[in-house]
């Protein structure tokens, strides 16, 4: 849960542990019956265990079972017709709640059925005694659902050998409501023990005193009815909602205790659905979503009608009295206008963090944004708590899916600034974890990994070119930061003592390449941008924009499109100008991203000179050598010299007060935030330099371009352009990562047409994990990065089948 500070607490234990199944399916039949399908660790097939839910049971695994016993006696008439799962924090128990109907007995059934098309009338028989001889018509009142909620305990367990399962019934909720349409549970966590009680205290003089503060966790069902009454008007709606508490003291007999707590009419609005809501830990706020419709409107004659009008809202009420809650939204239920009586939410289910929701009407399945908070303050010292930054610091803590957060900020009505507020409130709200000690925290990487998928559903879902080609630039540059830090791991891990790990030594080449090349697109940029070294600049541009020098050469016009600078301008401005906000100019002034370059550039070439100072022996040693010093002699860059201005770029880097830096990530001290710092944060959050980085990024290109770093002629000729061609020169070749044939992971090659894994998120593919054998496999270290990778991309995306 997030805290109003930014800080994030792990909630307590909700449910069963279940430590040998993975994953456990729960499902309730028809028949009362609960069944528990699971796949035991290490073991093969999928198990079964059944239990009743209408009487006490107990199931142990791979003992016999009676499946599917249907109750005898005049139960037989009873069908569980919904059921309901609740999962209370702080308890290893879990809830079952179930709503029956009584239906015919089956010979009534059976009789009805054999003479619905037959009168059952014979030629040659007198009417009266045929009649008399038919079974008693249909009971139509028999069709009458139950006045009542039934509830169930269950107990899932592990003794060390076996899984059971143990079913005690509970007393039953009694509500005349007429027609169910929903109930679902909603647990609060009860609150943290009282933390400034003295340790030295006496324990005997604290546990009852704290006992009797601690207040015990809350679990909550929300049932929904309608009312048609006599079917001559529109039905009335209403909800209702019962607290369901531990019995205390406890009672062997009655160990839970319920109360009904909120009652309210909801008419003349008709509800048709409810689900879940968000939860607020700092305040104990618990919410459910409830689906409206109205029993009516109008639209305008004579005005072009809309193709969507809204049929209904979506409301967020507070538990425990039902209430509006003040502090939230109320998201309209869009309808076409031929459809508006049939479109109505009747099944919703909401995404993992609660922002969006799934909803089934009778014509089609609909996605809607789910109530949010109203954000009151728009500075910067308050943007963690604003709910899509609650929402995505603790979906990265929590390691869930951030598609419907992406999905949100990708929306053409979402304001740009609202991508810039999330991201900044999240790398805030992840300071402040840091600073505390939080042992469940995200890194950096993670937060880029979540920005590779903001700025590529940004740009699928916007219809302008430039800001099309503007988020598709930093959806790629911050997957290089992704893909810098994966590489930076890879070589650590396979660094030995006098060297490195030789057996994976062409995986180390594709990794090395991709580096290379990656750094080639960073010096191309800086000798853009090297007249910046002029101590007199020209003063008519844009103080972040330079224009290169014109050259004799430049009159020709091909060499005027090659020299032009690969990202797209406006059009008032000069096809040379090149801009101090480039994204992938980002890796030359963040602490973090500098940080992981300088220690790549340091491996990759150390690497090369190990190489480069061993004699090969055999024939695949030669090639693998003579490619890693082809690889750095046409690159036109001086590895080592590259990294030692890298090294000296980073105390300036992280020189800027309440910035310091360890060995994974740069932290800030909110206590010494700065208007730099700020920047720094800002930089991060929008992905590319900020002008109070800019006089830092000067310096760096001019120690880049005024030394012996870049051979400029090699940087920029390739031999294969010659040999392909003069024409085909191109300062503006794709983009590094963003070749569809290259391996995301490991830089190498597709092997196949059909990949075996992509990526969700960042679109990649790999094969990660496949049986492709290929020279050097056999290390033991590589296969152990490789792992790292088996179930998320480096952006930390999940994998799916690369076939779809």
């Amino acid at each position: 849960g997030s805290c109003p500070d930014g800080s994030t607490t792990r909630l307590t234990q909700s449910g069963p542990l279940t430590p040998v199944s993975n994953p456990t399916l729960l499902t309730v039949t028809q028949a009362h019956q609960l069944n528990v399908y699971f796949l035991r660790t290490y073991g093969s097939g999928i198990k079964t265990l059944a239990c009743s839910l209408v009487q006490p049971c107990i199931i142990v695994e791979n003992m016999s079972q009676v499946a599917n016993d249907p109750p005898r006696g005049p139960k037989t008439s009873r069908l569980c017709s919904a059921a309901s799962f609740g999962f209370i924090f702080h308890e290893s128990v879990f809830m079952v709640a179930m709503r029956s109907r009584r239906y015919p007995l089956s010979d009534t059934l059976r009789a009805a059925s054999d003479t619905s098309h037959d009168l059952g009338l014979s030629l040659d028989m007198p009417v009266d005694n045929q009649l008399d001889e038919r079974p008693p018509l249909l009971d139509w009142n028999s069709y009458e659902e139950e006045q009542m909620i039934e509830l169930c305990e269950v107990k899932l367990r592990f003794d060390g050998l076996s899984m059971f399962v143990i079913a005690a019934p509970l007393s039953p909720i009694y509500h005349p409501g007429p027609c169910l349409t929903s109930f679902v549970f909603v647990s609060v966590p009860g609150s943290r023990p009282d933390t400034s009680t003295s340790p030295k205290a006496s324990p005997a003089k604290d546990k009852q005193p704290q006992r009797g503060q601690l207040e015990l966790p809350t679990a909550y069902l929300v049932a929904s009815f309608l009312d048609f009454e006599e079917y001559a008007s529109l039905p009335k709606s209403s909800i209702v909602a019962y607290s369901i508490l531990r019995a205390v003291p406890p009672n062997g007999k009655i160990p839970w205790t319920t109360q009904l707590v909120g009652d309210r009419s909801l008419s003349p609005r008709i509800l048709t659905v409810a689900a879940p809501g968000s939860l607020s830990i700092a305040t104990r706020k618990a919410t459910v979503v409830v689906a409206t419709t109205n029993p009516g409107g109008s639209l305008a004659r004579g005005a072009a009608k809309p193709k969507e009008v809204p049929v209904g809202n979506l409301f967020a009420l507070q538990l425990p009295d039902l209430s509006d809650d003040p502090d939230c939204d109320h998201p309209s239920i869009l309808a076409p206008v031929n459809r508006t009586s049939s479109d109505c939410p009747l099944s919703m289910f909401p995404s993992p963090n609660k922002l969006l929701a799934c909803a089934v009407s009778m014509q089609q399945t609909s996605v809607y944004t789910l109530p949010r908070a109203h954000i009151t303050s728009g500075s910067k010292d308050t943007l963690h708590q604003s709910p899509l930054a609650q929402a995505l610091t603790i979906a990265l803590q929590s390691r869930r899916s951030t598609a419907d957060i992406s999905h949100i900020l990708s929306l053409p009505n979402t304001p740009a600034t609202m991508l810039h507020d999330t991201l900044f409130g999240t790398l805030t709200s992840y300071d402040v974890n840091t600073r505390l000690g939080s042992t469940n925290t995200f890194s950096m990487v993670d937060m880029m990994g979540a920005a590779v998928e903001i700025y590529r559903a940004r740009a699928r879902q916007t219809q302008n070119d430039d800001e099309k080609e503007r988020y598709s630039m930093l959806s790629r540059n911050a997957l290089n930061v992704c893909s810098v830090s994966a590489c930076l791991t890879a070589f650590e891990d396979c660094k030995e003592s006098e060297g490195y790990d030789l057996e994976p030594v062409w995986q180390l080449i594709s990794l090395s390449t991709w580096v290379v090349a990656f750094l080639e697109d960073i010096m191309k940029e800086c000798v853009f941008l090297a007249d910046l070294a002029d101590p007199t600049p020209n003063t008519s541009l844009n103080s972040n924009e330079v224009m290169p020098k014109e050259e004799p050469m430049d009159d020709n016009p091909f060499l005027r499109n090659w020299l032009a600078s690969p990202i797209r301008q406006d059009p008032n401005e000069s096809p040379h100008s090149v801009s101090l906000g480039a994204p992938i100019l980002f890796h030359l002034v963040h602490p973090f991203a500098l940080t992981n370059l300088r220690a790549v550039v340091f491996h990759v070439s150390s690497f090369h000179q190990y190489l480069a100072s061993m004699t090969a022996k055999r024939e695949n040693s030669q090639f693998a050598r003579n490619t890693m010093l082809d690889l750095v002699s046409s690159s036109g860059l001086d590895l080592k010299v590259v990294e030692e201005i890298l090294s000296t770029a980073i105390p300036e880097a992280s020189a800027i007060p309440g910035v310091y830096l360890n060995s994974l990530c740069m932290l800030l001290s909110l206590k010494a935030l700065t208007h730099l710092a700020e920047e720094v944060m800002t930089s991060f959050a929008e992905g590319h330099p900020v002008p109070a980085q800019h006089e830092q990024l000067k310096k760096i290109i001019r120690s880049l371009t005024t030394s012996s770093a870049i051979d400029k002629p090699r940087l920029f000729i390739k031999s294969s352009d010659l040999v392909d061609g003069f024409a085909n020169l191109s300062a503006s070749d794709r983009p590094v990562g963003d070749d569809p044939g290259i391996d995301v992971v490991t830089k190498e090659r597709l092997l196949t047409q059909n990949p075996r894994l992509l990526c969700v998120r960042c679109g990649g593919r790999s094969q990660v994990g496949s049986e492709v054998m290929v020279a050097g496999r056999s290390s033991p270290r590589w296969k152990t990065w490789e792992r790292m990778w088996a179930a998320r991309c480096i952006c930390g995306g999940s994998w799916v089948s690369g076939n779809i």
